[in-house]
């Protein structure tokens, strides 16, 4: 007869206020035979939603004798369910995950099928350390982390207040900017280094054909997300993609994307070299399909990791999982907290992450968990200029 399912015996929620935009939400699943597990529901702007959500969830699947992880995250699918609904299934998702390849003493990556890979091709996104906003100090910054850090790709998002529906005269100013921003960061960083650049939705089709134009001295790895997916047309698309696959460069996008069906329907617009989903959006095992059907349409995969280091240490594993997998996001620098909850920060090997191969993610984060929290008065920063990711 097969071992009954453990019953889960709590949920519990732990708050990080990191800055003043970034609040990180931290999930905790344990059960009654006190087995535990982590995963990360931060979700910019919804802070009480989520924390409420986390509430229900408690109502729903404690005390209950549901088979897991299964079970509970069915018990949690609406069909019209908010994203704040959405970002506790998923990092539920990824504490059960964590929790079960913890008590088989296996890796997340073996848990799930890998790994294919023992390290990881990585690159830091270092935008939100960035406080001195001049080309000199996104240069300064860029300088210091690939010096202290050893990584050989950096992202930055330099684009500041520019967007596309905008006035010319802004518009123009805030492209040269961008531009400016963008060669400084090169020529801190040398040319053997992968530069990518995230523009947040802010460009037009020739917003982003000029950038293009002008940076081609800066031989970019990739330009993410320059058009906003729900004004721009799949022909706007795969132009842009054609002016930067002339220079030998890639398009990245897709991090809004949930679905299978959001994968084909890229694949068939034809816009993006790289796809890199989020797994806060997707969930572990479907965000792993996903990817294989990207990877599978003839698109490189990646993942979006640019939050706290719970799903950072989920996303390593999931990385390594995959048959095929590109290069990783990871945030550095936005604050001292990321190192202090994941105990420091791993060396990197020839510009690689290592993949911990102990149980679970490898991960025992140092947080203080609250098993009761149930919102009000967690920091929200939604209607604040300039909050959530995009800062």
């Amino acid at each position: 007869m097969a071992p009954s399912s453990p019953v889960l015996a709590g949920i519990d929620l732990a708050v990080v206020g990191v800055s003043v935009k970034t609040t990180w939400l931290f999930l905790r699943a344990r059960t009654q035979d006190g087995a535990e597990g982590f995963g990360e529901a931060t979700l910019y702007g919804e802070e009480d939603a989520v924390a409420a959500e986390i509430a229900k969830a408690r109502e729903l699947l404690l005390q209950r004798p549901l088979p897991l992880p299964g079970g509970a995250l069915q018990a949690l699918a609406m069909a019209q369910a908010s994203s704040a609904r959405r970002a506790v299934t998923h990092a539920l998702e990824q504490a059960l995950v964590d929790l079960f390849a913890r008590r088989a003493g296996l890796s997340v990556a073996y848990y799930l099928g890998g790994p294919y890979r023992n390290r990881l091709a990585a690159y830091a996104n270092i935008n939100r350390g960035i406080s001195d906003r001049s080309p000199a100090g996104f240069a300064e910054r860029a300088r210091s982390v690939v010096e202290t850090h050893g990584y050989d790709g950096i992202k930055i998002a330099p684009f500041d207040g520019l967007n596309w529906q905008g006035d010319l005269g802004p518009r123009r100013r805030a492209l040269a900017a961008g531009v400016e921003r963008i060669l400084a960061v090169r020529d801190a960083i040398g040319r053997g280094r992968r530069l990518m650049v995230d523009c947040h939705w802010r460009l037009s089709r020739l917003d982003a054909i000029e950038v293009l134009r002008l940076t081609e001295s800066a031989d970019l790895f990739w330009l993410e997300d320059a058009l906003d997916d729900r004004a721009f047309s799949a022909e706007d698309f795969r132009s842009v993609r054609s002016a930067a696959n002339g220079i030998g460069v890639r398009i990245a996008g897709g991090e809004r994307a949930e679905t299978v069906a959001d994968i084909h329907d890229i694949a068939a617009d034809g816009g993006i070299d790289v796809v890199l989903p989020d797994l806060r959006l997707t969930g572990v095992r479907n965000g792993m399909v996903m990817l294989q059907c990207a990877v599978a349409a003839g698109m490189e995969a990646s993942i979006h990791n640019p939050t706290g280091p719970v799903l950072d240490a989920i996303s390593v594993q999931v990385a390594a999982a995959l048959p095929s997998f590109a290069i990783l996001e990871g945030q550095v620098g936005e604050s001292e907290l990321f190192d202090e909850i994941a105990g420091g920060r791993p060396a990197l090997i020839d510009g690689h992450r290592p993949v911990p191969d102990g149980p679970g993610t490898g991960l025992a984060p140092k947080l203080t968990f609250d098993a009761a929290k149930t919102g009000g008065g967690i920091a929200t920063f939604a209607g604040v200029a300039g909050a959530g990711a995009d800062a």
